[in-house]
């Protein structure tokens, strides 16, 4: 929950602060802010409960589709809202317990707001900016996981707690690096994490070890998300910033 409210505070924190420079004019007409739709479109990986080695847990199986509007201003800050679809499956044959040894598919809807910090790179040419930029971005926002199990023929375990659908807060950070073509559209990558706080993105929550006096411990590690994917942007238009 700390990580939440820290990173609630910072949306808070750069949205305010943006408000105040534009009321005191510091962001004015010479430094016009420009608004975007995105879309982001790649492989996504969910690093859930299973007993499989990391590395077979990614899958290009895995992917996340996420439309984005965005807005930038001259001083390099922004922000963008953001809904993502993913989805995600997986296996625990790995799993030394012939009853672990389940599968499951599993849809994540994601809504988040995101403050982001760009920083533009290469040289100019005269008059025109470079069309170089990278940027971080950090964000809040709220996902609903709905989870397929599949526990292949065994009776489910009396020490799991079993949620399909489940609603929980989450953390969205990164960066990315675009490319301005100047005819309004932008191509980019971008790496991003999401830091969900649910273990119930796989549809279960085990438990962590049963004490000798019987008392049992569930798992304490939240499933976390993350990948890769394409950007492609279209600039709407330019909002010129009056001041009074």
């Amino acid at each position: 929950m700390r990580r939440l409210l820290l990173s609630v505070l910072i949306v808070l924190f750069f949205l305010g602060g943006l408000q105040a420079q534009r009321g005191r004019g510091l962001v004015d007409k010479n430094d016009e802010s420009q608004s975007y739709l995105s879309l982001s479109l790649g492989p996504e990986y969910c690093l859930s409960d299973e007993q499989t080695p990391l590395l077979h847990q990614l899958s290009f199986n895995d992917n996340d589709f996420t439309l984005g509007y965005r807005t930038t201003y001259g001083n390099n800050l922004g922000y963008k809202l953001a809904l993502s679809y993913s989805n995600f499956t997986g296996n625990d044959n790995w799993a030394k317990e012939i009853d672990r040894r389940y599968s499951y598919t599993s849809s994540v809807l994601q809504l988040a707001l995101q403050a982001e910090y760009f920083i533009k790179i290469g040289r100019r040419y005269y008059y025109k900016p470079t069309p170089n930029a990278i940027y971080f971005f950090v964000g809040a926002g709220v996902l609903r996981s709905d989870a397929s199990l599949n526990l292949g023929g065994a009776p489910p375990r009396s020490n799991y707690i079993y949620k399909p659908i489940s609603y929980a807060p989450v953390i969205p950070f990164g960066f990315g690096y675009q490319y301005n073509f100047n005819n309004n559209f932008l191509l980019g990558a971008e790496f991003n994490g999401r830091f969900p706080f649910s273990d119930y993105i796989d549809g279960f929550k085990p438990p962590l070890v049963i004490l000798k006096n019987g008392v049992k411990t569930v798992s304490k590690s939240n499933d976390v998300m993350g990948g890769f994917s394409i950007t492609f942007t279209y600039l709407l238009g330019y909002n010129y910033l009056r001041r009074y």
